[in-house]
């Protein structure tokens, strides 16, 4: 009886964590939208009712990230006519509200159209699509984005994202113009840019275009996402080395716009994101021994799925809908991966960007 009245209160536990409301953050494109920047929202998954806590006005915050705390926030500013760069914002409670803001000075790197960022602690580092360049800012203890530090590019580069090792070593940088995966040794004082090196280079005639990457949580396997070629490539991962172990073709409706990866939770499903052609998200089930993937599932979306978050305890997943106006929201299937259409969505001007808050 004892047993039975313990697992009755945990599971009652659970469900009214589940039940509680969660914080997402939204990062929009506003120039020709009705979007006005950043978005606070809070919403009940279960339910898939939600409140627009606050916006910060912002231009072309298109791709967002938010500090472990959830106290603080970057976004990318996208554009190439000068006013791109780098914003940081302060969260409190349910207000979200800009602190500062930083233009990529052009006089001393060539980097438009910045699109993705990591944040290393005391550093901020952008990959720049336009320009094909990295640039890194220094960030202070209260959030706030400082001077230009570092740059790194190469001619014909497209960078497209940079991720941290899980041994917190390395930086890998995408580089969709030249078919490659740059790999640095992190830096510390504000310079996060170490030695760097080529960590894998397509080699076949066909583009692939990297695009996103994300690494395995025990640091055993990483997963490349490839924009022109629509290819997933899996690595083994040790010490900064990447041994690719797999390529195949991530879906079939060869619309070569690929787009944004993740993993579940606890590493079981990988997820792709492409548009263009068949709009929609890609299940893969991965094999934890040696950590290749197999088909597991195609979900049709919204026009032009961008960015797209699992929630912490893997149950639904929030995808970025720019041309519906929508983020719709997945329920997901624990057991096989599989994505369910709940019918609800948060209706928002071009969301590209969606990130879930402590």
């Amino acid at each position: 009886m004892t047993r039975i009245l313990a697992s009755i209160l945990a599971l009652s536990m659970t469900l009214s964590a589940i039940a509680q409301p969660t914080r997402i953050l939204v990062g929009t494109y506003t120039e020709g939208t009705p979007a006005e920047g950043v978005y606070l929202y809070s919403i009940d998954l279960e339910t898939g009712e939600y409140t627009l806590l606050s916006k910060a006005a912002s231009g072309n915050p298109s791709f967002v990230i938010a500090s472990s705390d959830g106290e603080k926030a970057w976004s990318v500013n996208e554009f190439n006519d000068g006013r791109e760069g780098l914003s940081s914002y302060t969260i409190d409670g349910d207000t979200v509200a800009l602190l500062n803001s930083v233009t990529i000075p052009k006089d001393k790197v060539d980097g438009a159209d910045p699109c993705n960022l990591l944040n290393t602690g005391d550093a901020l580092l952008s990959s720049n699509y336009s320009g094909g360049t990295l640039t890194a800012f220094r960030l202070g203890e209260d959030g706030r984005i400082g001077e230009l530090t570092q740059h790194f590019g190469q001619e014909g580069a497209h960078m497209h994202c940079a991720v941290l090792s899980p041994d917190g070593k390395y930086i890998f940088a995408a580089n969709l113009g030249n078919d490659c995966v740059h790999r640095f040794e992190l830096g510390t004082d504000g310079m996060p840019l170490g030695e760097a090196s080529i960590a894998w280079k397509n080699r076949s005639r066909e583009k692939f275009g990297p695009r996103h990457m994300v690494l395995s949580p025990d640091g055993r396997f990483a997963y490349l996402l490839c924009e022109l070629g629509d290819k997933l490539v899996v690595f083994n991962y040790s010490d900064g080395n990447l041994k690719p172990v797999q390529i195949l073709t991530a879906y079939a409706g060869e619309g070569h716009g690929s787009a944004d990866i993740h993993l579940s939770p606890d590493g079981r499903f990988l997820y792709t994101s492409h548009r263009l052609k068949q709009d929609g998200l890609a299940v893969f089930s991965v094999n934890q021994r040696n950590g290749k993937v197999k088909a597991a599932g195609y979900q049709k979306t919204g026009k032009h799925p961008r960015n797209f978050a699992l929630s912490p305890d893997g149950r639904y997943l929030l995808c970025a809908c720019r041309d519906d106006n929508r983020i719709e929201i997945y329920s997901v299937d624990t057991q096989s991966g599989a994505l369910t259409p709940t019918g609800k969505s948060i209706e928002v001007g071009a969301p590209v960007c969606v990130q879930f808050l402590p």
